[in-house]
């Protein structure tokens, strides 16, 4: 079942955004200066994009195949681009970008191999920087709460590589001193206002899951935050990847 990111994108804004301590160690672990160019592929409406240039003065352009997405991303101010980041050639020359950051887009692509080749080649020298969880992650720290969806795991275990994975990938295409990071992307208070958001699929693995299924989990939530004296918090947490370009 593929995710229709067009029919979500009134939606996508109120749920999905990034703490500023996000935005600012994208910053630090890729290494971004006053002054470069950066690359930010499957944007969305660009949240990540907009934090960018908020906190640093670059130039940022946003890639994405959503044209309501980027609609909402260019009234933030962003220059975007429609492209498909599945498309073996990105519409840019080479040596076009000194960073390029791709924040929880991989699940969506059907050949990374040639993403990261496409990435390699457009990059100056610089680095490729990704957002993901790895599947330890998925498994204990989610922002799909497994014990409510437990089919959740799988469906996600099977979009997202690895990390030792994605290590061989980006080798493979030329990337250098390959690092990782581990970080909190989000403390998730199991709330009403949570409950919303997961009734309105918040998350795209939401879409993925059997309707029959995804009904039983919001019962199990529903039924967890009625009988829970307080708000209990989960954390989401990520993992960042960086390999160099060295010209």
């Amino acid at each position: 079942m593929k995710i229709d990111y067009s029919s979500i994108s009134g939606t996508y804004d109120r749920y999905r955004s990034y703490p500023q301590t996000l935005i600012k160690k994208i910053i630090r672990f890729g290494e971004i200066r006053e002054g470069n160019r950066v690359l930010d592929v499957g944007c969305g409406t660009g949240n990540i994009s907009s934090g960018l240039q908020k906190l640093v003065n670059i130039e940022v352009i946003g890639a994405d195949k959503s044209i309501t997405m980027l609609e909402a991303a260019a009234a933030k101010g962003l220059e975007v681009i429609c492209a498909d980041a599945d498309y073996v050639n990105m519409p840019f020359r080479q040596y076009s970008f000194d960073m390029i950051i791709v924040a929880y887009v991989i699940q969506h692509i059907n050949n990374l191999e040639s993403l990261f080749a496409e990435c390699h080649r457009v990059l100056r020298e610089g680095s490729l920087v990704l957002l993901t969880s790895s599947h330890k992650q998925i498994e204990s720290q989610h922002p799909v709460i497994s014990e409510f969806f437990p089919g959740t795991i799988e469906i996600e275990k099977a979009r997202f590589m690895d990390i030792p994975q994605i290590d061989k990938l980006l080798r493979a295409v030329g990337f250098m001193d390959i690092c990782h990071e581990e970080m909190r992307v989000e403390g998730i208070p199991i709330d009403q206002r949570y409950l919303m958001q997961v009734k309105n699929k918040y998350v795209s693995t939401y879409h993925l899951l059997p309707q029959s299924e995804f009904e039983e989990g919001i019962k199990r939530l529903e039924t967890f935050i009625k009988n829970k004296d307080g708000i209990e918090h989960r954390e989401w947490r990520g993992t960042l990847v960086r390999g160099r370009k060295a010209v």
